[in-house]
């Protein structure tokens, strides 16, 4: 148990990383029971906040939810809490208190106080910056331009990695794949063991090569080889057609269909 409530507020103090953010929900918190606590509002909203603190917080209810979601997503649990609400809430009821005079100057002192409590979206590096409409990243989108360009009107299948793969039907919803995000809803061991060796820390590329053809997977999107692992996929019939960023494409044979996939039948 307490290596679980270790785990918990481990997981509590990474959500929030530097940012201030939990001392301003304190303060709000504070601000609200002492000069709001008779509003109903107020207390709606602080007995919310209370239950899904307690939710994150409780051992019980962490490893009930834990078995159902998973320990690495567990932290997603803290969208459930009314940070904003409530840190909102607070700055309205302490300005709107203030006399007209004195409204701008309480607005301001808000203003600095949410700036100064951490860092901006696109400074802290969790956003970039992309170049299609449909805003994923760009190097998903450049592997599916040119999978299309080379394929034309061939029916093919296409296996990336965790990082592709999750972006590619969604940039273009007629683009085949031999497995979904997680490997799921893929058909075969082989097709299982194509998407382990392709999400593998370190890659070996004959093996990808061999399952690779062996499922009849048409196109491959692997990080970019050497020359002598360029060969290994040379070797099961896989081509080079192109880089984008960090990735290589690779055809199956000397033009889109040919090998077969019986799957597409």
């Amino acid at each position: 148990m307490k290596e679980l409530m270790k785990e918990i507020v481990g997981l509590w103090n990474n959500y929030w990383g530097e940012s201030f953010v939990p001392w301003l929900l304190l303060a709000a918190v504070l601000y609200l029971l002492v000069f709001r606590r008779k509003r109903e509002s107020t207390r709606n909203v602080l007995l919310y906040l209370a239950v899904s603190l307690l939710v994150f917080f409780c051992p019980v209810t962490a490893k009930i939810i834990q078995a159902c979601i998973g320990k690495n997503v567990y932290w997603r649990v803290l969208w459930l809490v009314p940070t904003v609400p409530v840190i909102a809430l607070a700055m309205t009821e302490f300005i709107r208190e203030r006399r007209s005079a004195a409204k701008l100057l309480a607005l301001a002192v808000c203003a600095v106080l949410i700036v100064l409590t951490g860092k901006g979206i696109y400074q802290a590096g969790n956003y970039r910056l992309v170049h299609n409409y449909q805003q994923v990243p760009d190097e998903a989108a450049g592997i599916c331009e040119m999978v299309k360009s080379d394929a034309g009107d061939s029916v093919f299948i296409l296996a990336a990695d965790n990082y592709i793969g999750p972006y590619v039907r969604v940039y273009d919803p007629s683009i085949r794949m031999l497995f979904n995000r997680e490997g799921r809803g893929g058909y075969g061991a082989g097709t299982r063991r194509l998407y382990l060796e392709i999400n593998a820390p370190v890659l070996n590329y004959q093996n990808i090569g061999a399952v690779g053809r062996s499922t009849f997977c048409n196109y491959l999107v692997v990080k970019i080889p050497n020359e002598e692992q360029k060969k290994e996929l040379e070797v099961y019939g896989y081509q080079e057609v192109g880089n984008v960023g960090r990735y290589s494409l690779y055809r199956l044979g000397d033009s889109a269909d040919a090998v077969t996939n019986p799957i597409l039948q």
